[in-house]
């Protein structure tokens, strides 16, 4: 099927001019984006081959999509073909899934800020100038406790996101770390092995009341990319829901919050405690629209152990380390210090 086939399942006019994006991540995961433009109205339409883009996660991000709407918030409309399906094709040598979208009213904030913020790139005290209406959409949605779906967003732990995968994100990124830890001198191998330790035991400690937490449904990527604002950089709301789910809140906001606050590198991260700050900040805006129970407080702690201490960037930094003895040690005695340092979450919760 050609790109006019593609387009006829979803209209009968002829599109005066058509813009083709693919936004593919290797031969396993196919993505292409057709900006459509009839003349008098433009619509999009979504073609994927991976293991996560099929009818029922379609059907599911069309209801997150709805809700959020509900909400107030606004998302675009999804489109399905004319003959009310979300059908799979052959296209490009791929059975691709297709959907259409409704084209966005509203511009996302990475494309505002190249055209007409980037002087300031919307940054307010160090964080984004929409993060804290973003923080409150997504503790409106976790008041709400949705349960329409048991399938789980990306940032899921104990589960998996993606059948194919071994383990949970946050597992796998901790293996990762430890995998080359083991490959470096003898002389540090009583400390990995206390590293390793101190990381299980939370994990486990954590386990015990992990499935018991509060979830909602979420659309569970607020980065700069799919956030929404008016041309003024007010929060409209989000679009693309492809990692979208359910999710425990609190997991929610420590796995996604360091990195959505600002357009910093992940490197940045490493300085001034600044991981945990925006954990933080999250916290103390998000309880303006969401009651935290004593569980989640509880919880804190443990997730953040689990979570920060061996992040996928521990692994990175470990590697550039290279073989400077004062690297490593300082490394190390970095990882340490987050497993054992005590944060009392819940005064901020």
């Amino acid at each position: 099927m050609d790109v006019k086939e593609v387009i006829q399942l979803f209209s009968n006019k002829d599109a005066v001019y058509i813009t083709i994006k693919n936004t593919s991540h290797g031969d396993d995961d196919f993505r292409e984006t057709l900006l459509v433009d009839f003349g008098t109205e433009k619509i999009v339409i979504k073609l994927a081959a991976n293991v996560f883009t099929d009818e029922k996660h379609l059907l599911l991000w069309e209801r997150i999509a709805t809700e959020y709407r509900k909400l107030g918030y606004y998302c675009p409309l999804f489109i399905r073909a004319t003959d009310g399906t979300y059908p799979t094709v052959s296209y490009k040598g791929k059975d691709c899934i297709v959907w259409g979208e409704e084209y966005s009213r509203y511009r996302s904030a990475e494309e505002l800020i190249k055209e007409k913020f980037s002087d300031t790139h919307l940054v307010n005290d160090g964080y984004y100038s929409f993060i804290d209406d973003a923080l409150i959409m997504d503790a409106k949605v976790a008041s709400c406790h949705f349960d329409y779906t048991d399938m789980p967003s990306a940032y899921c732990m104990f589960e998996l996101y993606d059948p194919s995968d071994k383990t949970d994100e946050t597992t796998a990124d901790a293996e990762k770390w430890l995998d080359f830890a083991k490959t470096l001198p003898k002389e540090y191998s009583s400390q990995v092995k206390r590293i390793w330790n101190n990381w299980l035991s939370a994990r486990r400690e954590l386990e015990k009341i992990y499935h018991q937490l509060p979830t909602s449904v979420f659309q569970a990527d607020t980065n700069d990319t799919n956030v929404l604002l008016d041309e003024d950089g007010n929060f409209k709301g989000v679009y693309d829901f492809n990692i979208g789910g359910r999710e425990v809140y609190i997991n929610y906001i420590f796995r996604q919050t360091p990195y959505v606050s600002t357009w910093d590198c992940y490197a940045h991260l490493e300085k001034d405690d600044l991981f945990l700050k925006r954990i933080i900040h999250a916290l103390e805006i998000s309880k303006k629209a969401y009651s935290f129970s004593d569980l989640e407080k509880a919880a804190a702690p443990l997730l953040y152990k689990c979570i920060r201490p061996l992040w996928w960037y521990a692994s990175r930094e470990l590697k550039d380390a290279g073989t400077d003895r004062n690297k490593i040690k300082q490394h190390l005695d970095l990882i340490e210090y987050e497993q054992n340092r005590e944060i009392a979450f819940a005064k901020y919760m």
